[in-house]
C-alpha cells in the first residue's frame, strides 16, 4: 500500500433503519495517490458522504479493508481513530463550522493545538499565520468570521484543514455555498496546495464541470463506486 495515500479493498457499510438493514456502501475498492485530485458525482442518497465518512474514520465499514497513510481503520478504537484523524486527515466542509468567536488566526490555530499536544504556541501561531498566507488571508488573521465574506470564510476553513500538513484532505461539497467566480478561486488554491504539497484530494460535488477538473472523475450510483474518466496525462 505504499503507493497510496488511502485505498479501500470490498468495503462495505450497512446502517440499521428501525428493523431494516440498509447496504450503503457496497464491496467499493479504491485507492487514492500523493497529490491526487479524485472527484465523486452520483445523486443525493448515493452514499458520496458516507465515503468520505468512512474513509475519515467518521464511520466505521461493516467489511471489507479501508487504509489510510498505512494504517489499517479496522479494528481500531476511537482515540486510535482520532490519532489517525489529526496526523492524516483534513476535512473541508460545505458550511465552513468556524467558530463564530474566535478570529481566523484562532480558527486555524485550534486545529494545530488539538492534533499536536506538545506544540509550543509561538509554532502553533506561526504555522496557522503560514496557513491563512498560503490561502491569501494573512491580511484577516485578526477577523471574526462574521466580518469575513463567504470565500474568505472557505479560504479559513481551507487554511484549517490544511494546516496540520494532511496526508489525504476529504472535501464536502466545498463549493456549495459559493458564487461562481468565488467558487472557482478555492477550488485553484486546492488543486494548486494539493500538487504543492503532495497531498490526495477526494471530492465530493455535483458540479459536473468542477469534477472534470480533477485527475479522476469517479461516480457513485446506488453504493456502487465506478470510474468515469482515466488518470489525466
Amino acid at each position: 500500500m505504499t503507493d497510496f495515500i488511502a485505498q479501500t479493498q470490498g468495503m462495505n457499510l450497512h446502517l440499521s433503519s428501525g428493523k431494516e438493514s440498509l447496504h450503503i456502501l457496497k464491496d467499493i475498492t479504491f485507492a487514492i495517490s500523493p497529490g491526487e485530485v479524485v472527484s465523486i458525482v452520483g445523486p443525493s442518497g448515493s452514499g458520496k458522504t458516507s465515503m468520505l465518512m468512512v474513509m475519515g474514520g467518521l464511520e466505521r465499514a461493516s467489511s471489507g479493508l479501508v487504509d489510510v497513510g498505512g494504517a489499517t481503520l479496522s479494528g481500531m478504537n476511537e482515540d486510535e481513530l482520532a490519532e489517525i484523524r489529526r496526523s492524516n486527515i483534513g476535512i473541508l466542509f460545505q458550511n465552513f463550522h468556524l467558530i463564530p468567536s474566535m478570529t481566523a488566526l484562532e480558527n486555524v490555530a485550534l486545529a494545530l493545538d488539538i492534533a499536536f499536544d506538545d506544540l509550543p504556541l509561538s509554532e502553533i501561531r506561526s504555522r496557522a499565520r503560514a496557513a491563512l498566507a498560503a490561502v491569501g488571508l494573512a491580511a484577516r488573521e485578526n477577523h471574526l468570521p462574521s466580518a469575513l465574506s463567504g470565500g474568505e470564510q472557505q479560504r479559513v476553513g481551507l487554511a484549517r484543514a490544511i494546516v496540520t500538513r494532511p496526508k489525504l484532505l476529504l472535501a464536502d461539497e466545498p463549493t456549495g455555498n459559493l458564487d461562481q467566480e468565488t467558487a472557482t478561486s478555492a477550488i485553484d488554491l486546492l488543486f494548486d496546495l494539493a500538487r504543492a504539497n503532495g497531498m490526495a484530494v477526494l471530492l465530493i460535488t455535483h458540479d459536473n464541470a468542477l469534477a472534470r477538473r480533477a485527475d479522476r472523475q469517479m461516480r457513485m450510483d446506488r453504493g456502487e463506486l465506478s470510474q468515469l474518466s482515466a488518470v489525466a496525462a
